[in-house]
């Protein structure tokens, strides 16, 4: 096997289907990154619903639950925060029109955009590329 003179040894890439049955790997692999940061055990939780909640946005949303789409989801470990960067090759969205419901509203669904938004200390949507959408979350650690 070739080495890759790119490797860093700080960045994990996965590329998934946009399969449903996967988000239990996702999800174990976020809170295990997270874990190695050494966020509090409330706060890895926390990022792996966010995460969690973004890559089942993007399977609904973005591929209208289409199976074998890919999705790709980078995790940047650096030195004071965790970064995901997770890019999918759908249906691009506006960035203007993602809302949660109204908490008031009590129903089932519709407030992953709210956990995410309130867990994550930066949320940025990126629709610049020609196909889909790349969010951007960071999770900064605390006293750093």
């Amino acid at each position: 096997m070739k080495k890759n003179k790119d490797f860093d040894p700080k960045i994990i890439t996965l590329s998934i289907a946009s399969n449903s049955c996967y988000l239990k790997l996702i999800r174990s692999i976020i809170l295990q990154s997270a874990m190695v940061m050494r966020f509090s055990e409330k706060i890895c939780k926390d990022i792996t619903l966010a995460v969690d909640e973004a890559v089942s946005n993007i399977i609904k949303h973005s591929y209208n639950c289409t199976e074998d789409k890919e999705i790709v989801i980078e995790i940047v470990m650096a030195d004071n925060r965790i970064e995901f960067n997770i890019r999918d090759f759908g249906r691009k969205v506006d960035p203007e029109t993602i809302k949660s419901r109204e908490l008031d509203d009590v129903k089932p669904g519709g407030l992953g955009v709210f956990f995410i938004k309130k867990i994550m200390d930066e949320v940025v949507y990126d629709i610049s590329s020609k196909d889909g959408t790349l969010l951007k979350m960071i999770k900064y650690l605390p006293n750093k």
